[in-house]
């Protein structure tokens, strides 16, 4: 199934770079790559042997902070083995899909009983989502459709980080399951939920709520039911996530104490969809998964316990005032799929029509898929404009990696600037709706240049205030501008800086130049 997982989920991939048209390149993007190239951003950081990170997308000096560390690692990575960040980049992501699929179906075995249960607890968790595909047709995008971090085929899809952190997730989980349960001895399995449960606290904190939540409500009620934990236990779990919770809490202070990271979170806002939406995005599983939560809670195993904790404890976080409620939904996809094939398993094939269909599994899992099919068609049909540079744009990048000086800032359009940190060594003036600094102004005022609206004095000033060093004019920004095949197409271009071009690409419809305009102030 990890082999499957792989295949399927390398075709768009393949698609997109297969028919790339003439003169165009394929960036190794396709899902969510506004956010992909921020990561490819991060591992040039990295590569470029940094431990801080800064924020590629804002021209405002900063000393920055350890975050991120999962991709300056990558990036340190890539130094050291010489190879292209995006290339270490999908490698992660399907050794992480790998990861991830092994650690899912690790927990369904420590819930499942029978081997045919097990692998629909695991297909469901795996593949399934809900009914986007039918709510987009009447103009509706589910979170199916635009929460990754929930759905874990989605999540392998998008980037390494999100597949990576759920098969830690479940792996905590796994852990706590044979602490409560007294399966092996307390330190090994305290030892590997200690292990597991950090990197998730490195990787992505978010996961921590749900992960250890889930082992509170599990203890709370084992404790009425009147079943009993070992103190030994109890205080490894508690331990655990007192040890765990060291970086993330330091994460919080670091990233307060610095003014422009404390901006830029500020704005870095992801409210959680409606309830009724997540219903929609996991349709029939949802349907499913209550009556696996009856027979979870009639049972009443650690395992079923915990399961019941994950679900409960994140949709209570996607509700509290949060400003990334959103992102408490990592992995919730999992433990939805596991209790919907234990409601499918023990609920609905039991009942007489159900024991008569055979195939009947296939049917449900089949139609729980439809969604990731529809991402993989539609990525394949449509890919975005994102996905791909022209000639003249990608020469350009190549000379501001090789020749531009490393940290300068770059002045282009807002779609271009979501590229050059991702290819190149330099800032940009916007390039991001969450990582550049009070990023409406900063787009507003881009668009202002490159629409002529501002006069000489005014483009100087901001020229400066943003410290631009080079300007990056493409067909992106000759599109805005609406200079026609060169800048000098248009009255209010400056005639002085054609004398500042130091790159210049004439590709047709990819002309591309780079100004070299000041010195960083």
């Amino acid at each position: 199934m990890t082999l499957a997982l792989w295949a399927v989920g390398s075709v768009p991939y393949v698609v997109a770079w297969a028919t790339a048209p003439e003169g165009v390149h394929f960036t190794g993007l396709i899902f969510n790559p506004i956010d992909g190239y921020s990561y490819l951003a991060k591992m040039r950081l990295g590569a470029a042997g940094a431990w801080r990170f800064r924020l590629p997308y804002s021209p405002d000096p900063h000393t920055g902070a350890p975050v991120y560390l999962f991709y300056l690692l990558l990036g340190h990575l890539a130094r050291v083995v010489g190879l292209s960040p995006i290339i270490v980049y999908h490698s992660a992501r399907l050794l992480g899909g790998g990861w991830m699929a092994v650690a899912i179906y690790k927990l369904v075995a420590c819930i499942g009983e029978e081997v045919a249960e097990r692998r629909i607890m695991f297909l469901l968790s795996v593949f399934g989502a809900g009914l986007g595909w039918v709510a987009v047709l009447f103009g509706w995008t589910s979170s199916d459709l635009q929460v990754p971090e929930a759905f874990p085929m989605y999540a392998f899809e998008v980037n390494p980080h999100f597949p990576v952190a759920i098969g830690l997730m479940a792996m905590v989980v796994v852990c706590a399951i044979h602490l409560l349960s007294a399966r092996g001895t307390v330190w090994m399995w305290g030892g590997g939920l200690v292990v597991t449960a950090a990197l998730l606290g490195v990787i992505q904190p978010f996961g921590l709520w749900p992960s250890f939540g889930g082992m509170g409500v599990a203890i709370l009620v084992g404790w009425l039911r009147g079943r009993s934990v070992p103190l030994r236990t109890i205080l490894c779990l508690a331990g655990s996530a007192v040890v765990v919770g060291v970086y993330p809490l330091y994460m919080l202070w670091v990233l307060r104490a610095d003014p422009v990271l404390a901006a830029w979170q500020a704005q870095n806002v992801t409210p959680s969809p409606p309830v009724w939406d997540w219903a929609l995005s996991y349709g029939l599983m949802a349907v499913l998964a209550v009556g696996g939560s009856v027979i979870a809670w009639q049972r009443g195993r650690w395992g079923d316990g915990l399961l019941l904790g994950w679900v409960g404890t994140t949709l209570v976080g996607m509700y509290l005032p949060l400003t990334l409620q959103r992102r408490l939904s990592l992995g919730l996809g999992v433990p939805i799929g596991i209790l919907a094939g234990l409601g499918y398993w023990r609920w609905v094939r039991l009942w007489p029509w159900g024991r008569r269909r055979r195939s009947l599994s296939w049917l449900v899992v089949g139609f729980s898929a439809l969604t990731p099919v529809f991402l993989l068609m539609a990525a394949m049909v449509a890919p975005l404009p994102f996905s791909y540079l022209s000639d003249g744009e990608w020469r350009a990048l190549e000379w501001l990696r090789e020749n531009g000086r490393r940290d300068a800032v770059v002045l282009c359009a807002p779609q271009t600037g979501a590229f050059i940190p991702a290819w190149s060594d330099q800032r940009v003036v916007y390039g991001h709706p969450f990582e550049t600094v009070d990023a409406e102004r900063r787009q507003a005022q881009v668009m202002a240049f490159w629409t002529g609206e501002m006069d000489a004095a005014t483009r100087t000033a901001f020229l400066r205030e943003s410290r631009v060093r080079y300007v990056f004019a493409g067909p992106r920004e000759r599109a805005i501008a609406g200079c026609g095949a060169r800048m000098t197409g248009c009255a209010w271009w400056p005639a002085e800086w054609e004398r500042l071009v130091v790159f210049s690409n004439r590709s047709g419809e990819g002309n591309t130049w780079v100004y070299e305009v000041a010195e960083e102030r």
